[in-house]
C-alpha cells in the first residue's frame, strides 16, 4: 500500500514539474511567432516548404485547400517577408519552385526547438541529474516502443 502511495506521489510530482516546464517552454517558443506579421495559413505554408512537403504554389494550394491564386498571393507576402524564394523551373519556366530561406529554416527550427532546449539545459545539469534524465528518457522510449509495437 505504501509503495502505491509513493508511486502516486512521484507521478503527481512529475505532472507538476512537466506542467511548469510546458508553460515556461511555451512562453520561450511563442515569442518569435508573436513577432511575426503573417497569418496562420502563411505559417503553415512556410513549414510545408521548409520540410520539403511542397515545392510549388499549386502543391501549396492543394495542401492548404485553397485556390492557386489565393496561395500565390499568400506566398508573395512570404517572399516579401524574406521567408521564401521563388525560382523558375527547368525546363518549364512557368513553374515556380519555392525554397525556404535561412530565416524560414530558423523559424521552423525554433518551432521544433524542444531538442535544442533539451541540449542547452542538459549542459547545465549535474552529473546525477543528467544520469536520472537519461534513465527517465530511456524508460519513456521503452514504453513508447511497446505502444508502437502493440499497435
Amino acid at each position: 500500500m505504501q509503495q502505491d502511495e509513493s508511486r502516486e506521489a512521484l507521478l503527481a510530482q512529475l505532472n507538476d514539474v512537466r506542467n511548469e516546464l510546458t508553460r515556461s517552454l511555451a512562453a520561450r517558443h511563442m515569442a518569435p511567432f508573436l513577432e511575426l506579421d503573417i497569418t496562420a495559413q502563411q505559417l503553415k505554408t512556410v513549414f510545408l516548404v521548409t520540410t520539403g512537403t511542397v515545392t510549388t504554389v499549386s502543391q501549396a494550394a492543394e495542401h492548404l485547400g485553397v485556390a492557386v491564386p489565393t496561395a500565390s498571393a499568400s506566398i508573395d507576402k512570404l517572399v516579401e517577408h524574406g521567408l521564401l524564394t521563388r525560382t523558375e523551373g527547368k525546363p518549364d519556366r512557368r513553374i515556380r519552385h519555392l525554397t525556404a530561406t535561412r530565416k524560414a529554416i530558423r523559424l521552423h527550427e525554433r518551432f521544433l526547438g524542444l531538442r535544442t532546449d533539451t541540449d542547452e539545459f542538459a549542459a547545465h545539469l549535474s552529473d546525477e541529474e543528467l544520469q536520472g534524465l537519461v534513465i527517465g528518457f530511456q524508460g519513456i522510449r521503452r514504453v513508447l516502443r511497446q505502444f508502437t509495437e502493440g499497435s
